[in-house]
């Protein structure tokens, strides 16, 4: 059984506990985060009999085998190196840092200390996204020319999600990172040479959101060494709820899918109801309710592969560990100097 443990309190701590849960392998044996009422209300809907406002002194319990990171991403270098450091294999959160340093920094102390990080990008588990992947890989399409794909929504629930300097940009970063990750994973062995980016100049430049720091808009070309192209989307512009949109161009054919809006199940309601899909404004009118969102969106499966990895000692799927975190980072980054010079960026 791989004991683990979690280093936060918010949304995405609750989605790893849930996944830990879920797991026939794992026990969620505690959990850590600075504020005393959260982590106490934390621990108690998760069942945990201890918890902790100070995650060093939880690292240093010889129990603990697995520790999720899941918070604000200017704080994911220092927590990941502090649970490495003492010997513990770490699942963290996208973006794996805010800078490529801090990235590069995580995944050699891993190896220097011979355990394993983990990068949660949940995209490379999706069940629809997974099955792509399979059809790609099985020869349906041909050789894949190009890909485009999105993530969209009206804005960030996070408050840390407003600055640069807890986030590391804006909607590239913070969404962008996640259909640049299942790319970079699609084209898996095809070097990506050139990265070319338009963006929204944050505040007042902004489409939408003139108090979010970073862009709220942002488009993104990926040339790899075979020619083939990848097209990059995020924005915080799209109303209607989360929107991730995922097209393959081969060949041979063509695959097109719509993950976050999938649902076989369809609303109309004139009063509304308490939930529809993530980030969606209102539930009136026509709707397509998820169900086990974190099953579909791949956040499940994520962590139960993360955990089989610790409890058999293999290594985990081409990008979901931290050199295929590192690597989405360089093309976020490349993407920040490209929009700031006007030009294209060599890799």
């Amino acid at each position: 059984m791989v004991k683990a443990a979690i280093i936060g309190s918010g949304f995405s701590a609750n989605i790893h506990a849930e996944g830990y849960e879920r797991s026939p392998l794992s026990e969620l044996v505690t959990a850590s985060s600075p504020t005393e009422e959260h982590i106490r209300s934390f621990a108690d809907k998760h069942g945990l009999k201890d918890y902790y406002t100070d995650y060093r002194e939880m690292l240093r319990r010889e129990d603990i085998d697995l520790v999720s990171v899941c918070v604000p991403n200017y704080l994911h270098h220092q927590v990941a190196i502090a649970a490495l450091e003492a010997g513990k294999h770490v699942v963290c959160e996208k973006p794996l840092a805010v800078t490529l340093q801090e990235a590069e920094d995580m995944v050699e102390t891993a190896r220097r200390k011979g355990v394993r990080l983990f990068y949660g990008e949940n995209w490379l588990f999706a069940p629809a996204l997974a099955r792509v992947m399979e059809i790609v890989k099985g020869g349906a399409i041909g050789d894949v020319l190009y890909f485009k794909a999105k993530e969209a929504h009206s804005g960030s629930h996070s408050p840390y999600a407003l600055s640069r300097r807890y986030c590391g940009g804006g909607c590239l970063i913070h969404l962008g990172i996640h259909p640049i990750g299942f790319g970079l994973a699609l084209k898996e062995g095809v070097k990506p040479m050139r990265v070319y980016a338009e963006i929204s100049g944050g505040g007042e430049k902004n489409l939408v959101h003139p108090n979010c720091e970073g862009e709220d808009f942002a488009i993104l070309v990926i040339d790899f060494e075979d020619g083939s192209r990848g097209f990059i989307e995020a924005n915080y512009i799209t109303k209607g709820g989360i929107d991730d949109v995922v097209e393959i161009y081969g060949t041979e054919g063509v695959i097109k899918v719509n993950f976050s809006l999938g649902s076989p199940i369809k609303v109309f309601s004139l009063n509304g109801y308490d939930y529809a899909v993530e980030k969606a404004e209102t539930t009136k009118g026509w709707t397509f309710p998820a169900f086990d969102e974190v099953w579909s969106q791949g956040l499940i499966q994520e962590i139960a592969h993360f955990v089989e990895c610790v409890a058999l000692d293999k290594d985990p799927r081409y990008g979901a560990d931290g050199e295929g975190g590192k690597n989405a980072l360089q093309i976020v980054m490349a993407g920040y100097e490209s929009a700031e010079k006007g030009m294209p960026i060599e890799l």
